[in-house]
């Protein structure tokens, strides 16, 4: 029999060696430990191999009567141990059909509608954004450059100078997925100021001085989450943002999304620019847009538009 605590670690380990980013194998290692210890002092079950459906369920049970999660977050839970149990049947410490795993559903999520910024809004933010300083223009190319590719705030983060080529900048997103995203011509443009300017604050620092990030702080270190939150809720703020959007990176993701789909995107392009798993994710978008926008859409890419009747 193998402790579930000890088959964790093991889990955790061959994580690292795969190359899985540390924040996903931290976020695995929490929900684990945290099944492990219900499952050990409510249930009294130890061993992987002894573990139920049942005993899953009543987890399940439990995270709901908490009343704290909501169900797109204990869906997180059950993903993270169906993950888990599987890395245990390919390495053969349980047989496929032992898998309590196997049929566990996810839990109905709610539907909810995206409200995200409107094209004036994205404008009066990046306009609120002056160009007379390192700061400045850097600040305004991250707002650009979250508005117009849809990436997220990690993945800004994380671009490195050898991920930028003319054309294209090399994303290293979720799962240590890797992807590529166009370089449009307003990016552009801000990118060559913003890279002269990088020139200039930083040209009295030794190389190894200096981190290999495309976006620096003003120590020359690479640019935090944190610190890109509060870029975006500052213009935010000072346009008056309406209160139902958050003003979070986030949210100029579904910007990206819905203004993509208005546009006359397609569901596997958008999936494939946005980095997602699957089309389903991307799919939630489409909630988010009005009914005059799917029938614009429609007429756009109506079959008979070019058939000459």
């Amino acid at each position: 029999m193998s402790r579930i605590k000890e088959l964790i670690d093991d889990f955790k380990l061959n994580q690292e060696i795969q190359g899985r980013k540390k924040e996903y194998i931290e976020g695995c290692k929490y929900r684990l430990h945290r099944w492990r210890h219900f499952t050990k002092e409510q249930l009294g079950v130890e061993e992987a191999e002894k573990v139920t459906s049942m005993h899953i369920k009543k987890y399940i049970q439990y995270c709901q009567s908490r009343g704290k999660e909501a169900n797109i977050t204990i869906n997180n839970q059950i993903a993270t141990i169906k993950v888990f149990y599987q890395y245990l049947v390919d390495e053969e410490y349980i047989d496929e059909k032992d898998n309590p795993m196997r049929r566990i559903r996810n839990l109905k999520e709610e539907k909810r509608v995206i409200i995200t910024f409107n094209d004036e809004e994205v404008l009066r933010i990046i306009n609120d954004v002056r160009e007379d300083t390192y700061s400045n223009l850097r600040d305004k190319l991250i707002l650009i450059m979250l508005f117009d590719t849809g990436m997220r705030v990690s993945e800004l983060c994380n671009i490195k100078n050898d991920d930028v080529s003319r054309t294209n900048i090399l994303i290293h997103g979720k799962g240590s997925k890797e992807r590529l995203i166009y370089i449009s011509k307003i990016m552009r443009k801000y990118m060559r100021k913003y890279e002269e300017a990088k020139l200039v604050r930083f040209k009295h620092r030794l190389e190894d001085e200096i981190e290999d990030y495309y976006f620096l702080d003003q120590s020359a270190e690479r640019l935090s989450r944190s610190r890109i939150n509060k870029i975006l809720k500052e213009h935010c703020k000072n346009v008056g943002v309406r209160k139902e959007v958050r003003c979070s990176p986030h949210d100029c993701r579904h910007y990206f999304a819905q203004k993509q789909l208005k546009n006359g995107i397609d569901i596997y392009s958008l999936s494939r620019l946005m980095g997602h798993f699957d089309t389903q994710i991307t799919s939630k978008y489409l909630r988010g847009l009005e009914q005059h926008d799917i029938l614009e859409i429609g007429k756009v890419y109506s079959p008979l538009n070019e058939v000459k009747i």
